[in-house]
């Protein structure tokens, strides 16, 4: 997939309360609300289900077909592409040729990557934000 050089991706962060339930999938569902993927229409939380299916699958080494995750969660295909764009454009997901992969083999390093992604986004807006300021005349102190 390094095709030299970084896909785009869009990082949502929403302010959503933890469930008092220890579920895990209740967890999973708060993490993908946390980033934005369970909107109200998706009653059934299929985001969630396809994601997991996808985290699953990675942790045994074994990449899923867009056909093998609408299979598993039991929606259509076109339901459950749309779900995968939704999922890689967060940079959750990665694809190679017609198989999915989670972003990391660990729920943990996968949100570690993102919140790295997140720190070195704003070190650049900072350094521009910076020279703008400099350009203004404005002088910012440290």
């Amino acid at each position: 997939m390094d095709s030299g050089r970084r896909a785009s991706f869009k990082i949502v962060i929403r302010r959503v309360e933890r469930p008092f339930s220890g579920s895990l999938d209740k967890e999973l569902e708060w993490i993908c609300s946390s980033l934005g993927f369970l909107e109200p229409i998706d009653r059934d939380k299929v985001a969630a289900s396809v994601f997991k299916e996808i985290v699953q699958a990675t942790e045994k080494g074994k990449p899923l077909t867009s056909t093998a995750l609408a299979e598993r969660v039991d929606m259509s295909r076109g339901s459950v592409v749309n779900h995968l764009n939704n999922l890689q454009r967060s940079g959750l997901i990665v694809r190679n040729g017609r198989h999915y992969f989670a972003r990391s083999r660990s729920m943990f390093r996968t949100i570690e990557e993102i919140e790295e992604d997140i720190e070195r986004i704003f070190a650049r807006m900072k350094k521009t934000a910076r020279e703008i300021d400099e350009e203004f005349g404005i002088k910012v102190e440290d």
